[in-house]
């Protein structure tokens, strides 16, 4: 079975060390409900986030809030 593992690290990879400013709300989309929006920030650049379901943005996407298990 082959995966994009590495291609998907690489992409979230980059997004390390910023911190979630602020929850913009929903994207506006003809359809469908819109992409969650988030300003994140790492201290000396300022960084727009959207999740969507696919890379291809298909669609909004819902990102699961979890505790960390140790």
């Amino acid at each position: 079975m082959r995966t994009n593992r590495g291609a998907y690290d690489e992409h979230y990879k980059q997004l390390e060390g910023f911190t979630i400013k602020k929850f913009l709300g929903m994207s506006e989309e003809e359809y469908g409900d819109g992409f969650p929006q988030f300003t994140i920030s790492n201290g000396k650049e300022d960084l727009m986030i959207e999740v969507s379901q696919d890379p291809e943005g298909n669609g909004g996407g819902f990102l699961f809030i979890s505790e960390v298990k140790q």
